[in-house]
C-alpha cells in the first residue's frame, strides 16, 4: 500500500513540473503585470518599431498662410484702429466697422451679393467686433458687375479709389438707425462707406491704412464731412497689392473649383 501511494505522489510531482515547463515555453500566458515584460520584444530587438511609419515633418506654411492683410489707421482719432483683416479659414476679407456703440451679436446675410455678410466676429483679444465679410473670390476672381455704378450718397467721387464710380451695394444696419453701410467693388479693390449723422460738416481727413509692421500701405481711411442734407461718415478704401492678389488667386485656384 505504501508503495502505491508513493508512486501516485511521484506522478503528481512529475505532472506539476511539466506544467511549469510549459508556462516558461509560452504554452500558457502569465497573469497581467507578472513576469519579465521585456520578453515581448521582437526577435531583432526593435520593440514597437515594426510596421510603424517614421514621423513626417509638418508642411511649411504657404505664402497664403503667411500673408498679412491686417490694416490699421495711420493717424487721427482712429489711429491704430484695426479696420481690415482676413478670415483665412473661410477665404474672406473682413472690413471692420468702427461705429460707436457695442454689438454683442449681429448677423445680416446679403442676398444681393452671394457670400457677403455683416456679422459679429472675435478679434485677437477675443473681443466682439462687427465686420463686413466679403469672399475673396469676389475681389480677385468673379468681381461684382451686376450692381449699379454709383458715387458717395452726397454725389462726390469715391475718395482714394482707382476710379470715381464703382458697382455698389447699400445696406442698413437696422431700420431705426441713421447708420448705413455702402459697399463698392472694383478690380482688386473694395470700398466701404459708413454713413452716420455723428460727423460734422467741417471735418474731412484722410489717413493711410498700414500693416502691423508699418511697411505696406493697404488702403486709406477717410473721414467724410457732412454736406448739406447728406450725412458724413467714414470711407475705407482697400486696394489689394498685385503681389498679394497673385497669392490669393493661386490659393483660390487650388481650393475653389
Amino acid at each position: 500500500m505504501a508503495k502505491h501511494i508513493t508512486a501516485r505522489l511521484m506522478v503528481a510531482l512529475f505532472a506539476t513540473a511539466a506544467l511549469a515547463a510549459c508556462g516558461k515555453q509560452g504554452g500558457f500566458e502569465s497573469l497581467p503585470g507578472t513576469g519579465n515584460t521585456s520578453q515581448g520584444s521582437s526577435d531583432d530587438g526593435n520593440s514597437g518599431q515594426s510596421g510603424t511609419p517614421a514621423p513626417t515633418e509638418p508642411a511649411p506654411p504657404s505664402a497664403y498662410d503667411k500673408m498679412d492683410l491686417n490694416g490699421y489707421v495711420g493717424g487721427g482719432t482712429y489711429e491704430n484702429e484695426k479696420v481690415l483683416g482676413i478670415d483665412k479659414a473661410n477665404n474672406a476679407l473682413l472690413l471692420y466697422l468702427p461705429l460707436p456703440g457695442a454689438f454683442s451679436s449681429l448677423y445680416i446675410d446679403v442676398p444681393q451679393v452671394k457670400g457677403v455678410q455683416i456679422k459679429t466676429v472675435m478679434d485677437s483679444q477675443q473681443k466682439a467686433r462687427v465686420a463686413v465679410s466679403i469672399p475673396l473670390k469676389l475681389i480677385v476672381k468673379d468681381r461684382v458687375t451686376t450692381l449699379p455704378a454709383t458715387k458717395l450718397p452726397n454725389g462726390n467721387n469715391l475718395p482714394m479709389m482707382p476710379s470715381g464710380e464703382l458697382p455698389s451695394l447699400g445696406l442698413g444696419l437696422n431700420p431705426n438707425s441713421d447708420n448705413k453701410v455702402y459697399l463698392y467693388f472694383g478690380v482688386n479693390a473694395v470700398g466701404m462707406f459708413i454713413e452716420s449723422s455723428l460727423f460734422p460738416a467741417f471735418l474731412g481727413l484722410t489717413y493711410p491704412l498700414k500693416n502691423a509692421a508699418a511697411t505696406r500701405t493697404l488702403g486709406y481711411f477717410t473721414i467724410v464731412p457732412k454736406s448739406g442734407a447728406s450725412n458724413g461718415g467714414l470711407f475705407l478704401s482697400f486696394i489689394l497689392p498685385n503681389d498679394l492678389a497673385k497669392i490669393i488667386d493661386d490659393h483660390l485656384s487650388g481650393v475653389i473649383k
